[in-house]
């Protein structure tokens, strides 16, 4: 069985219950790097978006047109009655139940290390078709050094993993994307430094999807 399903089918919920609460928009680092940025947010999507307490942020700050994807359906029935504003999708990544480039942004965060190896791909190409061209992804994972694959503590019972690793070079690879900021965060404390310990590192890092690619021309062999 996929991770993906496991989260869908109860353990998005658990994780959702042991994290109710916890969201603060004022430590957001996510939140720090977009207000540094000049772009517009019209239409935002955040995949793996809980009940919407950093879409709601976005929201009341840019105005901006929101959408959250989310495998809790606990919080996603929660998010309905606190947050209208939201327009919320009960999903995962891999199948986006969305229109091809419907959005100016895409945030998702910490989200990437859960998704089983077998859909990272799809998921990703799934992000891919419905941001913008000329649109940003936000993107906010645990950054090791090199790829580490942690066992999930939560569920003993079941061979689940988180895979840390840089995920924008899932799309920076394609020759789609740009960087436009990056940021290094402590996990824990989320302060930003040059000096957070491997296993805290977590990047928050801003990417554009430039329009026809990154590619130079080349002349044809004569």
């Amino acid at each position: 069985m996929l991770q993906d399903t496991i989260f869908s089918e109860g353990e998005g919920d658990a994780w959702f219950e042991r994290n109710r609460g916890v969201y603060d928009a004022g430590q957001d680092p996510a939140l720090r790097l977009l207000s540094a940025q000049s772009i517009r947010l019209r239409k935002v999507l955040e995949i793996g978006s809980s009940r919407g307490d950093r879409l709601a942020a976005l929201h009341a700050s840019y105005g901006s047109a929101v959408t959250g994807v989310e495998p809790s359906a606990s919080a996603v029935t929660e998010g309905r009655e606190i947050f209208p504003a939201i327009e919320f999708f009960v999903g995962t990544a891999g199948s986006l139940p969305l229109k091809d480039e419907s959005f100016d942004l895409i945030i998702t965060n910490g989200v990437f290390c859960w998704i089983d190896r077998k859909s990272l791909l799809v998921s990703a190409a799934e992000i891919d078709r419905v941001l913008r061209s000329n649109g940003h992804l936000l993107i906010g994972d645990f950054a090791p050094f090199s790829p580490k694959k942690v066992r999930y503590h939560h569920r003993a019972d079941l061979e689940l993993y988180t895979y840390k690793q840089d995920y924008s070079a899932l799309f920076l690879g394609t020759a789609g994307y740009t960087l436009v900021a990056q940021q290094m965060v402590d996990h824990r404390s989320m302060r930003a430094g040059d000096d957070i310990p491997e296993n805290e590192r977590f990047g928050v890092t801003l990417l554009k999807k430039v329009a026809g690619g990154t590619y130079t021309s080349q002349a044809p062999p004569v």
